[in-house]
């Protein structure tokens, strides 16, 4: 097929099949004709609405979240902590608005006192009433022990400040009783990081070790191992007895002694210990102390040429620790004649001192070295057969001529200076025997009698370590032996606490004793 026919076919064939509407459009015109469209136009929205909107949404979320945080702060958070020391130790924490959070006993006795009330959400004030109040029913503030510490841990210095003046304002009034009067100390607590580690190390709250810590500062003669195992009201009794009171610790009332045998019953002891009357010393002095963490009254005193030291075991009335020796002053008086010279007595004294038994102007000795050896076995206790001398020679000591005389008994060492002249006893002190080997007595002998029971002993333990007998459980305790003196070793429990003392058996004392937290 030729091109002219091939392209007339196709536009034959397109012509049929486009449809003939003219006609009909013509006619919708002619219809629609004055007829006004209104075309609409589409607004379109600005974009910084959108993002003011997103903005305002992200607004809304951080003031909610900052509410939100704020009121959780203020309800849930910890604000303020505030331990309470007496024996039972309490911590209790409380939020803003000094409602109760938690209220922990760190102890057996505390969780004894808080026993099964339920401080969560009440006001401060009035689980510190409820606290105090459950003390003095279970008998741990009393007559014989009536300090309490109150310390206060606050991120405010202010707010610490404001809270420590008002809660010693409540608990001393609370305290004011019909049978006693308490002693209230207070603190708060100050950013170490020393105490944290303390606190852990001792099984101590943090308000206890800072305690210690500030009586340390005034008196450094005492270590903190020394102070730990004494109760609030003794290491209150220790610092009262102190020249000055720690400069961070606020005091109310005075701590009670009654517990104790008291100032005059030790100056009795010391005094008997001696030999000498009242009405023979020249000059005394006591005070509150302490040896290998025993609470002690610390007496000094003169007279008729001589100087004693003593520490009485303030529970038991024992002597714990006693010395002797020549009065210095008196010797120089004497020596010189006349009260106006004492440069001169001094100076005779010299002279005295270097010359020595047998040159010209030395003196005679008066009594015998068998005299002198009976004179300090006597004072001992002992007889002069059962002990062991090992030093008895003559000597000089601050002008005066002395025997020296060292012996050894049942595991202690003695050694006394005696002057030749009169038989006085010019020092003596008794220790310890390091190289004592212990040898108990066999079965046979029946040599088992003790000065004090079993129940003694314990009591002398408990009383120490400040601790009431019906919150322990006990080991051990039981009769022994130690380089040959019969003691009771005993041990208990208290919490996460072990305990272990040596009570001697004859006298009571507290020969060692140690305290360990528990793994």
């Amino acid at each position: 097929m030729k091109d002219v026919e091939l392209n007339s076919k196709i536009k034959n064939a397109f012509t049929a099949a486009t449809p003939d509407v003219l006609d009909s459009v013509l006619s919708d015109c002619r219809e629609m004709k004055g007829t006004v469209i209104v075309m609409k136009k589409e607004k379109r929205s600005l974009p910084y609405i959108k993002y003011f909107a997103a903005a305002a949404a992200c607004l809304l979320l951080v003031l909610g979240g900052i509410l939100s945080f704020r009121i959780y702060d203020m309800n849930y958070s910890i604000d303020s902590t505030v331990s309470l020391d007496v024996n039972p130790s309490i911590q209790i924490t409380a939020n803003k608005k000094e409602r109760i959070l938690d209220v922990v006993g760190l102890n057996e006795d505390g969780k004894k006192v808080i026993g099964d009330m339920d401080f969560k959400g009440s006001d401060l004030d009035v689980a510190v009433n409820a606290i105090i109040g459950s003390m003095l029913r279970n008998g741990y503030l009393n007559d014989l022990a009536n300090s309490i510490l109150i310390s206060v841990d606050n991120s405010d210095p202010a707010v610490s400040s404001a809270l420590q003046e008002r809660l010693t304002q409540e608990v001393n009034s609370l305290l004011q009783t019909e049978s006693f009067t308490g002693a209230v100390l207070s603190q708060t607590i100050s950013d170490n990081e020393n105490l944290e580690q303390l606190k852990n190390q001792y099984g101590i709250t943090t308000g206890k070790a800072q305690l210690i810590q500030e009586i340390l500062k005034n008196d450094s003669m005492h270590t903190f191992e020394e102070l730990v195992p004494l109760s609030i009201n003794e290491l209150n009794l220790l610092m009262e007895s102190s020249a000055t009171t720690p400069e961070n610790v606020s005091t109310v009332g005075t701590a009670s002694d009654k517990a104790y045998i008291g100032q005059d019953k030790a100056k009795e002891a010391a005094l008997a210990h001696a030999g000498i009357s009242a009405q023979d010393v020249a000059y005394f002095e006591i005070d509150i102390d302490t040896e290998n963490g025993v609470l002690v009254y610390e007496i000094e005193f003169k007279a008729n040429g001589y100087e004693y030291d003593y520490d009485i075991n303030a529970l038991t009335g024992d002597v714990v620790k006693s010395k002797k020796e020549a009065d210095d002053d008196y010797i120089a008086q004497q020596a010189s004649g006349s009260a106006n010279n004492n440069q001169s007595a001094q100076n005779s004294g010299s002279a005295q001192a270097e010359q020595k038994p047998g040159t010209a102007g030395s003196t005679t000795s008066s009594i015998t070295e068998q005299k002198a050896k009976e004179i300090a076995v006597n004072h001992a206790g002992q007889s002069i057969d059962a002990v062991t001398f090992i030093k008895v020679n003559k000597d000089y000591d601050n002008g005066i001529q002395v025997y020296e005389i060292e012996f050894k008994y049942n595991g202690f060492e003695y050694d006394y200076d005696i002057n030749a002249q009169n038989g006085n006893i010019v020092k003596s002190s008794k220790e310890k025997d390091d190289d004592y080997v212990t040898q108990k007595p066999s079965v046979s002998t029946g040599n088992t009698a003790s000065a004090i029971t079993e129940q003694k002993a314990k009591e002398i333990a408990l009383n120490h370590a400040g601790i009431s007998e019906s919150s322990v459980t006990f080991i051990k305790s039981k009769l022994d032996y130690d380089d040959g003196i019969q003691v009771y070793d005993v041990e208990f429990h208290v919490g996460t606490k072990e305990y272990e003392y040596e009570i001697d058996a004859s006298s009571g004392n507290i020969l060692d004793y140690d305290m360990d937290i528990d793994d």
